[in-house]
């Protein structure tokens, strides 16, 4: 376990690995693990676009999930790889999530984005959830910007702990919230708030 632990690709493998089986086999309607919504994903039981939607699903969480465990303790001396398997796997999910969902709910046609103050300050909630989908979209931009120039030394390495983690899973969460404010994630989703907690707490600490 100790040697798992202390290779940074076991430890982006196993994250996938957890949410393919924890998160993509779990089902909302029955609240149980189910086999076959993990089989349809895998060998594409359903159509390839629910395989690839799903599989983007698996990639973000995971980037994020890495990305915190960055700056857990223990694993100081396997950061810059676990940052740099986090940053592929956030832009890779960024850039699926930009070509399939770009015109929709989730990503506004930006033609429409000059009116997200306005939205965000609407007192229809379904109107503001709009606002929010907009806002949840800067932060996540803003938060991958970070993370980049933070590998590649642009900014300092707390900076990159701070903004990288911060805005990443403030992104998550504006994503994921519905126009009652309610977070919509499966339980095992959850995971990534108490690790970017630890992962904020230790990277101030020891960065500072």
């Amino acid at each position: 376990m100790t040697d798992l632990m202390s290779n940074p690709l076991a430890i982006s493998i196993g994250t996938n690995v957890s949410y393919l089986v924890l998160y993509t086999a779990y089902s909302k309607k029955t609240k149980t693990l189910q086999l076959g919504l993990l089989t349809d994903v895998l060998f594409v039981g359903k159509s390839l676009d629910h395989t690839l939607v799903e599989w983007n699903k698996v990639i973000s969480l995971s980037g994020l999930t890495v990305l915190t465990l960055a700056y857990c303790p223990g694993l100081e001396a396997e950061r810059w790889e676990l940052l740099w398997h986090a940053m592929l796997m956030l832009w890779t999910h960024s850039v699926y999530s930009a070509f399939k969902f770009y015109g929709g709910n989730n990503l506004p046609h930006l033609s429409t984005w000059g009116s997200a103050i306005s939205e965000l300050l609407s007192n229809s909630p379904k109107v503001r959830a709009v606002g929010i989908k907009k806002l949840a979209i800067t932060v996540g931009v803003a938060g991958q910007a970070a993370l980049s120039l933070g590998y590649w030394g642009y900014i300092t390495p707390l900076q990159l702990c701070l903004a990288g983690v911060g805005l990443g899973t403030a992104h998550f969460y504006l994503m994921e919230i519905d126009y009652k404010i309610a977070l919509q994630v499966r339980p095992y989703a959850y995971l990534p708030f108490p690790l970017a907690a630890l992962g904020l707490y230790y990277g101030a600490k020891t960065l500072a």
